[in-house]
């Protein structure tokens, strides 16, 4: 980790920086000192792409969500380190998949217009292979 502070006007911030480009920061303002939470993205993350099929990691940070979206595509989902996800329609309707850590999951193509977007309502960080095929 990395530290920076800066000094101006009699106010100090301290930032504390990971090994990503986000400040997990800690800020102290007048002698005060204050948490300030940033919320983690979603990330994915390559792994193979060839003619047959595509895969990446989704690394799923606790009280996030992802974008609308939709999967066109037979796939197979491996935990990595597992939990429950929410998938949430538009229409707000919510379905819950307990994800094991090890454990691989078949899930075909979804009904053609059909959206949903990905929430870990969870405190904990969900990791998973994705492996579709093309």
């Amino acid at each position: 980790m990395r530290r920076g502070v800066a000094r101006a006007c009699g106010v100090v911030m301290i930032s504390v920086m990971s090994g990503f480009s986000r400040p997990v920061a800690t800020a102290v303002v007048s002698g005060f000192s204050r948490n300030v939470a940033q919320k983690a993205d979603m990330t994915r993350v390559p792994q193979f792409e060839n003619a047959r099929a595509v895969s990446w990691k989704s690394v799923i940070p606790p009280h996030s969500e992802s974008t609308l979206h939709r999967h066109d595509r037979f796939r197979t989902v491996i935990g990595i380190v597992g939990g429950d996800l929410t998938t949430v329609s538009p229409d707000g309707h919510k379905t819950v998949t307990r994800y094991e850590a090890g454990k691989a999951y078949w899930q075909a193509p979804m009904p053609p217009g059909e959206m949903h977007k990905d929430v870990n309502d969870t405190d904990k960080t969900i990791e998973l292979v994705v492996v579709e095929n093309k």
